[in-house]
């Protein structure tokens, strides 16, 4: 009976995350790709590079699925780096997922 409570519990700790958005509250400026990285646990996807007298400018998408009410939707943020560091983000959308 203690395994199946115990396997029970592990089940519903790890659906929950179904619930979480993306944890950009966490980011704070000036922080690498690889910090980013980790904290969003999600892949970043490169959708822009640039580059000018400031330095290179790149622009990554995270997204995540995540249930609302029942309802899944897809949590995307836009963030930009400037010479490799964090210098803003922001929520790109936030639709309905089938």
């Amino acid at each position: 009976m203690k395994k199946v409570l115990i396997i029970l519990t592990v089940l519903i700790l790890a659906s929950c995350n179904a619930y979480k958005d993306i944890p950009v509250t966490n980011l704070d400026v000036g922080m690498t790709i690889e910090q980013v990285q980790a904290i969003v646990k999600k892949p970043l996807v490169q959708v822009s590079m640039s580059q000018d007298e400031k330095g290179e400018k790149k622009i990554f998408q995270v997204q995540k699925r995540i249930v609302r009410g029942g309802i899944a939707r897809q949590q995307r943020y836009n963030l930009y780096f400037l010479n490799n560091k964090l210098v803003k983000y922001e929520k790109d959308s936030e639709r309905f997922s089938f």
